[in-house]
């Protein structure tokens, strides 16, 4: 079979004839029943006629299959539960009425789960025919109930044993309060329901002022708070702190919650403290007036004097969001530490602290929230960190600590363990909760550095290592770090000139029909031939293009070759379609879908001769922007596969959502299939499920003939390895293809 377009296809032997209705017919019933989310079984004297998949992966079992010919009996827990149901559906099935239930059944392993079963006689004329049953797994929305009215029982002791008053009001009428609410106005639980708060105010006009200011705050989305006089039901008064929140601020008319707080109390010691206050002050008027105003006024301009000049100094010292000592402050204490380290012939450390993602989290959060939680964090540090060291914040989310008197690196370890564990535990802002991860680096003086610049420099240096290890790490600064990055630097200006010096080149690995073991497609793959350096690993430069941002125009010329290399071949008359790897950074431009037309367009190729290949990762980042550009690629008719699978999301779920073709198993599970039986049992398992959602299997990384026969035996369609040949140039590839044509007999597999 040879396709042009994985639309059409096109047989070597005649084609079928036209089904008739009644085949048809059965054809759509069964794609419904193959498709159906649901559990669908034919029952005949209760023994299991048909059923689908979904039954039988309801039940725990692997196939439908298995279950045909069982005795329905098996699905229960028991035989009363099994004539049970049977005794309640009968009557409404004879009736030929639908009968549905909730109850406990029974999977394959012996686990218990809550489901919903619907049944229905075939035909209540004729028991005989038998009953068709439909089954819902709702054990999971059976435990999400429970935990959910759980929780509303814990929230409702917490409403009603509350120390404070709380009502929920709508329309400005309490529509329902707690005990110590209804106590503190004077009011029954039963005499305040339904009540209007103009009840609680000593005139109309003082009620509407108040509702005219409660709404106003409300529909800003703020809380309204006030201390204010409120009338009881026998026309005492009571002193309350009242907090009122509305519902929703986007519509009032949902209503708002009032907390209040008896202050009455405290209300009275204020006015008492107040009158003994004003009595002293008036006493100490009349006898010292004069001179207590000219001691006031030169106190206080003194007082004000002082206060400015602390403010003014410990501001050009400190960080204003977290107290902190700033870098100015840190590298004086710093200088100071060093030369008293000299003197004595001690050792001290600066350690250079960054928080892993804190970004993501800032730009999640907000930047108001942010700032509190990094004055958490600071606290968090400052009480590890103790009175003896110095703690500062000198950037965003970097801090630095000078360690003084640093016996051993051990000792350095051991705080910088203590600091990574400070900042793990969760911190909650609002209703959000926080992981905080740190990378660290650490400096010794004088081995790293014997001035405040270089250690500070030397520490930052080594904290970015960590994080190139893979964050929440730490990193002592050596020399070989510079080294490294000095290369780096190197590979990173090189990598710029590459294009333009032609210094790229592609080369291919085919993709073989395992059944007739010819060539069908191959993988283009980017090589990097540096000047006096030999071939560079894709694995080195594609991350480093990606961080300098050259990931874009380095896809687009191997598109560009891909593209022209398969007009080449085209008109050569060798028929293959060409698959070329994308990153994230490429599927995110707004512009690549026209750049690919474009592409296609100017060389003159079909579609369907290109074949698109994305990881897992990248389909699940942007989920809807991806869906909708995959949409319009398979509308153009390009091939689209994902790479690796099973390394990364694999999901049944975005196997349904996105339009793919092709899935690639990951040579990992490839490479030990004839001896890891977990391998094989995935590999079986991968192929299995492509088949059946028809997406074609291409195995990676085949080296060996017993693995290409064992793949052949799950029913892979391709694969693509050395045990066949590895990455090629064109022109080697082009002989390659010419060369191998192989016979009816011909194939790797016995």
């Amino acid at each position: 079979m040879t396709t042009n377009n994985k639309n059409d296809i096109v047989s070597t032997k005649d084609s079928p004839k036209p089904l008739d209705a009644a085949q048809l017919l059965l054809n759509e019933q069964q794609v419904i029943l193959d498709n159906a989310g649901v559990g669908i079984s034919f029952i005949r004297d209760r023994l299991i006629q048909r059923c689908n998949q979904q039954f039988a992966t309801i039940y725990g079992f692997a196939s439908a299959e298995e279950m045909v010919g069982s005795s329905s009996k098996c699905l229960y827990q028991n035989e009363d539960d099994f004539r049970q149901l049977g005794a309640n559906a009968y009557p409404c099935l004879i009736r030929g009425e639908r009968y549905t239930a909730e109850i406990q059944m029974i999977r394959r392993n012996g686990t218990l789960f809550w489901c919903r079963v619907t049944g229905k006689l075939i035909n209540p004329d004729a028991v005989e025919q038998g009953s068709i049953w439909i089954i819902e797994d709702i054990d999971q929305q059976r435990h999400d109930d429970a935990a959910l009215q759980a929780l509303h029982h814990q929230q409702q002791l917490i409403f009603d044993h509350a120390m404070v008053g709380i009502a929920f009001l709508h329309e400005r009428r309490v529509t329902h309060c707690n005990s110590r609410m209804a106590d503190m106005l004077g009011y029954t639980l039963e005499e305040i329901h339904g009540l209007s708060t103009a009840a609680f105010y000593y005139s109309s006009a003082e009620w509407e002022a108040a509702g005219r200011i409660h709404r106003e705050v409300l529909a800003s989305g703020k809380a309204f708070s006030t201390e204010l006089q409120l009338r009881r039901r026998d026309g005492s008064a009571i002193w309350c702190d009242l907090r009122s929140k509305a519902i929703d601020p986007t519509d009032l008319e949902q209503g708002s919650i009032w907390i209040m707080m008896d202050i009455s109390e405290r209300k009275r010691h204020d006015q008492e403290l107040l009158r003994a206050q004003e009595a002293l002050e008036q006493r100490v008027i009349e006898r010292t007036q004069a001179l207590e105003t000219v001691v006031a006024s030169l106190h206080r301009e003194i007082e004000e004097r002082k206060m400015a000049e602390e403010r003014i100094r410990h501001l050009a010292q400190h960080d204003g969001l977290t107290g902190l000592p700033n870098r100015s402050l840190f590298e004086q204490r710093l200088e100071q530490q060093i030369e008293t380290a000299t003197a004595h012939n001690r050792q001290l450390a600066v350690l250079f602290i960054d928080l892993d993602h804190f970004k993501h989290i800032n730009d999640s959060l907000g930047h108001h929230e942010g700032d509190l939680l990094l004055r958490s964090l600071a606290e968090r540090l400052r009480q590890t960190v103790g009175h003896d060291n110095t703690l500062a914040r000198i950037g965003g989310d970097e801090f630095v600590i000078m360690l003084n008197n640093v016996e051993s690196s051990e000792h350095i370890e051991q705080l910088i363990s203590r600091l990574q564990k400070t900042l793990q535990p969760v911190l909650r802002v609002g209703v959000q909760e926080f992981n905080v991860s740190s990378s660290i680096g650490a400096a010794i003086f004088p081995q790293d550095g014997v001035d405040s610049t270089t250690l500070i420099k030397h520490a930052d240096t080594a904290m970015y290592r960590a994080k190139a290890n893979g964050r929440n790490r730490f990193h002592f600064y050596n020399h070989e770090i510079d080294r490294e990055e000095h290369e780096r630097l190197a590979l990173r200006n090189a990598l710029h000139q590459a294009l333009r010096n032609q210094e790229f080149e592609l080369y291919y690995q085919p993709q073989v029909d395992v059944a007739e073991n010819r060539i069908t497609g191959v993988e283009a793959l980017i090589r990097w031939h540096r000047p006096d350096h030999g071939m560079i690993s894709p694995a080195c430069f594609i991350p480093l293009a990606e961080e300098c941002g050259l990931i874009n125009e380095i896809g687009s010329w191997v598109l560009e070759q891909a593209c022209a290399q398969l007009k080449k071949w085209q008109q050569a008359g060798i028929d293959l379609r060409v698959a070329v790897n994308l990153s994230a950074i490429q599927l995110d431009d707004p512009g690549f879908y026209d750049q690919l037309e474009d592409c296609l367009s100017r060389h003159g190729l079909q579609p369907e001769q290109l074949e698109l290949e994305l990881t897992e990762s990248m389909l699940m980042k942007h989920v809807d922007h991806t869906i909708d550009l995959l949409n319009r690629l398979d509308r153009l008719g390009v091939y689209l596969s994902v790479d690796d699978f099973g390394t990364g999301y694999s999901s049944l779920s975005y196997l349904k959502r996105f339009p793919l073709d092709t899935i690639k198993i990951d040579q990992s599970f490839v490479r030990e299939i004839c001896i890891d039986p977990d391998d094989a049992v995935i590999c079986r398992t991968i192929i299995s499920m492509a088949n059946s959602l028809n997406l074609t299997v291409t195995a990676e990384g085949v080296e060996e003939v017993d693995q290409l026969n064992q793949l052949a035996e799950f029913g892979c369609h391709q694969y693509q390895g050395y045990l066949f040949s590895r990455p090629l140039p064109a022109d080697e590839l082009t002989r390659r293809y010419r060369q191998h044509q192989p016979t009816a007999s011909e194939s790797y597999t016995i």
